[in-house]
């Protein structure tokens, strides 16, 4: 038991680490000492995370448009980097135990305050956003009942890798 459980804190500090560039080249964060960046980048994080727009495909530079669930592409390019590396990994000779879906608001939280700064993803700040992620996607798959929309989106989030 000790071993799955330092596993899944390995994935999951793999997750991060990984989303953290990708987050930050996908919705153009900057690093700078300049107060109107600053500012632009903590606007940004704030949209970003209002009604959980960085979970959908992002058009142009607009966060504003709510379209394609969970199809932003800087997600299947974190699921890719961490679970596909290789034809030998291990969420390909054990797929049917995964339900790849990476977390990756901690990554969007470290521009909060305008520039980097590193957070830990830690298992008591992050378990309500946790939560919600998976209430929502219940909501979800009840709301589209027999088209098992949410499993088909699953599938294909598993599907298209490299």
């Amino acid at each position: 038991m000790n071993q799955i459980t330092a596993w899944s804190m390995h994935v999951c500090g793999q997750f991060k680490s990984k989303a953290q560039p990708i987050v930050t080249t996908t919705f153009s964060f900057e690093t700078s000492a300049d107060k109107g960046v600053q500012t632009r980048n903590h606007l940004l994080v704030s949209k970003l995370k209002q009604d959980s727009a960085f979970i959908f495909c992002v058009h142009g530079s607009s966060v504003d448009e709510h379209t394609g669930l969970y199809t932003n592409p800087m997600i299947q390019q974190i699921i890719n980097e961490v679970l596909f590396k290789n034809k030998s990994d291990n969420a390909i000779k054990w797929g049917k135990y995964y339900n790849p879906f990476p977390k990756i608001e901690c990554a969007i939280d470290e521009w909060t305050l305008g520039s980097h700064e590193m957070i830990s993803f830690k298992e008591d700040e992050y378990s309500g956003v946790f939560n919600s992620r998976l209430a929502s996607l219940d909501k979800f798959s009840k709301a589209v009942g027999k088209l098992d929309l949410l499993k088909k989106l699953l599938e294909q989030v598993y599907s298209t890798r490299w």
